[in-house]
């Protein structure tokens, strides 16, 4: 047994390395090589066998098989099973499940079981419990209670990874690896992760006068004289004042960077014995916020959870029951083009144990869902979990079979369903087939950054104020033109899109204001909108006009911003119509041959610019300058633009959207109204009828 003093000294050493040495990235869209186009969609299902009697275990994975599935997923949350004492390991249980699963002809995804240390580990090392913003430190009994920071729970990780990549690496039952668990990247207020922090705004900036500057330590006597003095910025402890902007927003990069870290760490150990075909994932929520998988750099590919249905209605009438209609088109058009390929690893099969409220999902949504993953461009769709558990937890959260663990739930038989018409269509489908040119001349990006994310969370200025809200508003007046989205970085290639969306892009520098410029010159078609431009990478306002260096750009000077009373409205025109605002609008006053194409209708700027738009050499740029009550005006600017432009699209109402994949169109149908979908000349309908049905999707070839 090696002393505690050597753990900890080399788990630094690990970490410190791992921060400073280059490593070997994917190289984006080489993960496709690990599924076959042909196949469309990969099936599979959680099942965690130390939680079963083993003796269910053959019939369990046999019944799984034989339903049509096509892989599992063992030891996420294990750890205690695996490494029962310190250094002393057991998997002669999991091989005998993974052998288990090999007879039923089931392909396994192993797991990191990170996200749950065992007892004896906090035991004896209480410092590798993660401590909130209040100053608890978590304890034993839950999941996701540790310091992802601290070096002695580092260490843990990184022996338990390679005893788990030695022993499955060169399987060739395994498919592939996924990392830890929805890695949320939890702000962490412990000694282990203040002492990371420091290390990390060393390397960031230096000295110590540059994080001075950068933090604007002249404000408030908040100067730091060494790195050892700097402190987590925790607002819990604070009361009227607000901490540094700048502060907070660097310990959410932090944060997000610790994260990634994290997951490299153990990708790069498995990358000793893996083989080739085995791929290395993790699985973030669908929604990430605080975890950036731009960030990493040793995964293949990201994929995602997926749950629905969680006590929420966004459209009205049975939308409760149909699900959010823009989580999982945003998941895969946000995941998707980061290496190429993504896939949902957990899909929701039923009600769940954690929403508000857990109503009865709508017959067809779970099987509509499936659809919409495939058309989304999804390799693979694994559900979480393949039984219903009678104990603990997580009771009354369904699975593909229910509490006597035989039955077919509602949602397994919808998951049935979907994998006999995905098997089907593998017939008919043709993954060569080019996109169609409508498609191509619509195809639009959608800018997205967590660094302007959290820079804008950190100071809304309103409470009207969602950044999530407005992300979903542009999308889907993107999706309801019927045009294939990516969401893509800075460093991403524009001109691959004809058209680019960047929603509230606070945060910029001259770089990215001079390939927007160039985008535009050479034909793209730019969609800006309030709160662009604002403020500089550090967070800070330039030493100009509001938001001047995307003046010359966008064709106009932002004289002031204004926000109304969440009672209040105030009103702002188009040639067609009046809308309601009352959360953000930018005042502007456009430069000569800048076209206006909204105007404020009341207060005390009455008559002033909301919306402009100028051309600029082959293209188009446009600023919305105002977030209205129900987004209807900035649905019509955007559909404007794009026909303005050439673009053929459709009208789809809000919560119906269409995907095109391997020669086929996949429409679904969130809203509580049939709708009649736009099918184009001689059509085959494969699945579904027109009109579709809430809940409902439809699935057909155009001639």
């Amino acid at each position: 047994m090696r002393s505690l003093s050597f753990l900890i000294l080399a788990a630094w050493t690990s970490i410190h390395l791992c921060a400073q040495q280059p490593v070997s990235q994917p190289q984006k869209n080489t993960a496709v090589k690990f599924f076959n186009p042909a196949d469309l969609m990969q099936f599979g299902a959680f099942y965690y066998p130390e939680q079963w009697d083993t003796s269910q275990w053959e019939r369990d994975l046999n019944n799984m098989a034989k339903l049509g599935f096509d892989f599992t997923h063992f030891a996420e949350f294990a750890w205690a099973f695996l490494e029962p004492e310190e250094g002393h390991y057991d998997f002669t249980w999991l091989d005998q499940a993974v052998d288990l699963a090999d007879k039923a002809g089931l392909k396994v995804v192993m797991c990191t079981p990170s996200e749950c240390p065992p007892a004896w580990m906090g035991e004896k090392y209480p410092e590798i419990y993660l401590v909130d913003g209040n100053g608890r430190r978590m304890e034993h009994g839950i999941r996701a209670n540790a310091s992802i920071t601290n070096p002695v729970y580092r260490q843990f990780v990184a022996r338990i990874t390679e005893e788990l990549a030695s022993h499955y690496g060169n399987d060739p039952r395994i498919m592939g690896w996924q990392l830890d668990n929805e890695p949320l990247a939890v702000p962490d207020y412990s000694p282990s992760a203040r002492l990371a922090f420091q290390q990390w705004l060393k390397d960031k900036y230096g000295t110590i006068d540059a994080l001075n500057e950068a933090w604007v330590g002249s404000f408030w006597s908040t100067k730091y004289f060494n790195f050892e003095q700097v402190l987590i910025p925790n607002q819990n402890l604070n009361n009227e004042d607000k901490l540094s902007p700048h502060a907070l927003l660097d310990f959410k990069r932090f944060t997000a960077d610790a994260t990634a870290e994290f997951l490299d760490e153990q990708a790069a150990i498995i990358r000793q014995y893996q083989q080739t075909d085995q791929w290395i994932t993790t699985n973030y929520t669908n929604a990430t916020t605080d975890s950036d998988p731009r960030r990493t750099t040793q995964l293949d590919f990201p994929c995602f959870t997926m749950y629905l249905v969680s006590g929420h209605n966004h459209l009205g009438g049975l939308n409760f029951r149909i699900g959010n209609p823009y989580k999982l088109y945003e998941a895969c058009d946000y995941f998707r083009p980061i290496a190429g390929v993504t896939g949902v690893m957990e899909l929701q099969p039923g009600q769940v144990n954690w929403a508000s409220v857990s109503p009865m999902i709508q017959p067809g949504a779970i099987h509509m869902w499936i659809l919409q993953a495939l058309g989304g461009g999804c390799s693979f769709v694994c559900t979480y979990r393949y039984r219903s558990p009678i104990k603990h937890s997580e009771m009354y959260h369904d699975g593909i079979v229910g509490t006597d663990g035989v039955t077919l739930s509602q949602g397994g038989q919808e998951f049935v369903q979907a994998i006999r018409e995905v098997k089907h269509l593998r017939s008919v489908a043709n993954p060569e087939a080019p996109m169609p040119e409508k498609l191509l001349r619509r195809k639009t990006a959608f800018l997205w950054s967590h660094d302007v994310q959290w820079d804008l969370d950190i100071q809304p200025q309103t409470s009207l104020w969602d950044t999530w809200e407005n992300r979903n508003r542009y999308s889907s007046i993107v999706k309801s033109t019927g045009a294939p989205m990516d969401f893509i970085g800075e460093e991403d290639d524009f001109s691959a899109y004809p058209f680019l969306i960047a929603p509230a892009y606070q945060l910029i520098d001259q770089k990215l204001v001079d390939k927007w410029t160039d985008y535009v010159k050479q034909g793209g078609h730019l969609i800006l909108t309030c709160r662009t431009g604002q403020k500089d990478k550090d967070g800070h306002f330039f030493e100009a006009p509001m938001a001047a260096p995307i003046s010359n750009l966008i064709g106009a000077d932002h004289e002031f911003q204004d926000m109304l009373l969440p009672d209040m409205k105030g009103m702002v025109k188009t040639e067609q119509d009046k809308y309601p605002w009352n959360c953000w609008g930018e005042i502007l006053l456009p430069y000569k041959g800048t076209q206006v194409l909204a105007s404020y209708a009341d207060q005390f700027y009455r008559g002033k610019a909301a919306v402009v738009t100028r051309k600029m050499g082959q293209g188009s740029v446009t600023y919305i300058g105002v977030n209205t009550i129900d987004g209807k005006m900035e649905r019509e600017i955007v559909r404007k633009i794009y026909t303005d432009a050439g673009a053929v699209i459709e009208d789809l109402p809000e919560g119906v959207f269409v995907e095109w994949r391997v020669g086929m169109y996949m429409a679904v149908n969130y809203s509580g109204e049939p709708v009649q979908i736009p099918i184009e000349g001689v059509s085959q309908i494969f699945f579904g009828e027109n009109p579709l049905a809430p809940a409902q999707s439809l699935v057909w070839l155009e001639e």
